[in-house]
């Protein structure tokens, strides 16, 4: 079942509880009365919520890792060039302290 989308999951529960509600006198002789019902029906219309909360969120990943990846990306330019200074301003014996290991 964890395999399985949530929204498929969403899905079969949804149709279930129709089901269960087309025949609610039949179903109630086995114990699932209008209590059990109205829970299913709960219980979906709360995954449902929760599955677009989570697609949202997702998605809001997605944008704030790329952000993140550009943003590293710049950041790893201007590493690069600050280590050039370095190495040309300053003698290899102090590179360490500039967070460069000690190699031309």
């Amino acid at each position: 079942m964890a395999t399985k989308k949530y929204s498929e999951q969403i899905s079969k529960a949804q149709v279930m509880l129709a089901g269960l509600k087309g025949n609610t006198e039949q179903v109630a002789r086995r114990g699932l009365d209008l209590a059990f019902l109205n829970k299913l029906e709960a219980d979906c219309d709360l995954a449902v919520s929760l599955n677009n909360e989570q697609e949202k969120l997702k998605s809001d990943l997605e944008a704030k890792t790329d952000e993140l990846e550009a943003k590293l990306k710049e950041l790893g330019k201007e590493v690069s060039e600050a280590q050039k200074v370095v190495k040309m301003d300053f003698d290899q014996s102090r590179w360490k302290e500039f967070g460069i290991d000690a190699k031309r």
